[in-house]
């Protein structure tokens, strides 16, 4: 038999195929098998669920056996179960009979909940790509972003924002807002102690409400890439007016071309 041949067994109802492969040692044998005649009725049987099919709606503080807190999460997703979540949710039981969630109820569960979740205590908080389809799961973004106190680091990628204004990040060191909706500097969040800002791929237009970006005394770098104000004259030089301690825009340090006096516009053309 040939190295590369391949071999068509047929046996009662299954169907065999081996494939051989050469090797140095031999030929191993990878062997396939498919089901014959298997009735209609036989294939519309549903699978057995997988082990992990009982922790569908359970989110990590409802289980029984936890330590982990929200601070330690990577990348957490806002979800919320269907209604029949909480009807069998004292129920679940794992493969040895043990209730998979705790047993606290009411207040207490709730008090669980934001002691595990511990999102005023989170240095660095990744709340990307929430996919925030429903009122439920803007509404809890939202409650998170007004307890992030402590967080030096927020990541807030694709989450179809349009409007910060009426958060506070006090301790918030790097921001990172790309891809979203904002179309105003106006409608950003309060950062004291900002010092990297990327917003780029967002909707902002004009310099209308530019000055709003002296509320970030500290500010070091903004990237502003994608947005329609990039293709505005003297782009440059006016983002660096409004921000004079600003040391790199869109990932370019800051150049002497950019401290230079703005273009005037005369007769239809651009003078520099």
């Amino acid at each position: 038999m040939s190295e590369i041949e391949s071999i068509v067994q047929t046996e009662g109802s299954s169907t065999f195929i081996a494939v051989p492969a050469p090797t140095s040692k031999g030929i191993p044998v990878i062997t396939i098998t498919t089901a014959g005649n298997i009735t209609e009725k036989e294939k519309a049987k549903p699978l057995p669920p997988l082990p992990s099919h009982r922790y569908r709606y359970s989110l990590w503080h409802d289980l029984r056996s936890n330590e982990v807190t929200g601070d330690q999460l990577r990348n957490p997703r806002v979800r919320k179960g269907p209604p029949v979540k909480d009807k069998v949710f004292y129920d679940v039981k794992d493969e040895q009979g043990t209730n998979i969630h705790h047993d606290r109820k009411g207040s207490q569960r709730k008090e669980q909940q934001k002691e595990l979740e511990n999102w005023e205590n989170a240095l660095r908080v990744n709340l990307s790509y929430q996919d925030l389809a429903h009122d439920y799961q803007v509404e809890s973004f939202h409650s998170i972003l007004k307890r992030l106190s402590s967080a030096e680091e927020i990541q807030l990628m694709d989450d179809n924002l349009q409007d910060l204004r009426s958060f506070n990040f006090p301790r918030c060191i790097t921001l990172n807002i790309s891809q979203n909706y904002v179309s105003s500097f106006t409608k950003l969040p309060k950062c004291t102690l900002l010092q990297n800002m990327n917003l780029s791929d967002n909707s902002i237009r004009s310099f209308d409400g530019i000055n709003y970006l002296r509320k970030y005394p500290m500010l070091q770098s903004l990237d502003l890439r994608r947005n329609p104000i990039c293709f505005e004259p003297s782009y440059r030089a006016r983002i660096f007016a409004a921000v004079p301690q600003l040391m790199m825009l869109d990932g370019i340090s800051r150049l002497p071309s950019d401290d230079e006096a703005f273009t005037v516009e005369r007769e239809g053309c651009v003078i520099s």
